[in-house]
């Protein structure tokens, strides 16, 4: 009888040989989890502001609403423009008892009158003579209204805020509310037949029925007489 033996290699027994098993790979725990940013903050308009801006923004238009016409009215005017002296080249010369020239960037009429009597009666030497658009009764812009017929005469400076009528031959008034004739600048020839013109606010209130009277004749050197 065979004796048993205990712990015997199976392979030296010539039996078959188990197979070792494989241990399995470990699994990583970590997770891929994108790092939290924080939301960034709400630009919100409070009440507290909105009143606040409202109530400044209005304070400064009323501000503005007070002080802009006395602050235009005393600003200084560049020259070259209203407010200095405006140079006109010589083929802006109207010719001699031809409708009346607007220079814009001065704000006034440039008028070459017929020497003699006007329609209206009054007595001129002839020349030239810077009439101001401005009517002096609120400050409308006048036009000149070739088309326009009065008096059984074609062609007037005609407001067209409140009507009032002057005549072609100086701005004479004729007819609406205007307290007086349009206000006159004072004009230079100089030796190239070139005109400087000198504008501005401090001549209002020197338009008068001698407008006719008070023009340049146009050659060198003449100026517009004072009144």
């Amino acid at each position: 009888m065979e004796a048993e033996t205990t712990g015997a290699n199976p392979a030296a027994a010539g039996g078959p040989v188990p197979a070792t098993p494989i241990a399995a790979p470990a699994r990583s725990l970590a997770v891929d989890t994108p790092i939290a940013k924080p939301v960034p903050k709400r630009r919100v308009l409070t009440r507290r502001v909105f009143i606040l801006g409202g109530f400044w923004s209005g304070l400064m238009l009323a501000i503005v609403g007070l002080l802009g016409s006395p602050l235009d009215f005393m600003w200084l005017r560049k020259t070259g423009g209203f407010g200095g002296p405006v140079a006109v080249t010589p083929d802006r010369v109207p010719a001699e008892g031809t409708d009346p020239v607007v220079i814009n960037e001065g704000r006034f009429f440039l008028l070459n009158l017929q020497p003699g009597v006007t329609a209206h009666g009054e007595k001129t030497p002839g020349g030239l003579l810077a009439l101001w658009r401005k009517c002096p009764h609120l400050g409308c812009t006048v036009p000149w209204r070739p088309d326009f017929v009065f008096q059984g005469v074609q062609g007037w400076f005609r407001c067209p805020c409140h009507g009032s009528t002057y005549t072609k031959e100086g701005g004479i008034i004729v007819a609406g509310p205007a307290p007086r004739p349009l206000d006159v600048f004072p004009l230079e020839v100089k030796d190239d037949k070139s005109i400087v013109v000198q504008t501005g606010r401090q001549y209002e209130f020197t338009g008068s029925t001698k407008n006719p009277s008070r023009s340049a004749p146009y050659q060198p050197g003449s100026k517009t007489p004072p009144l």
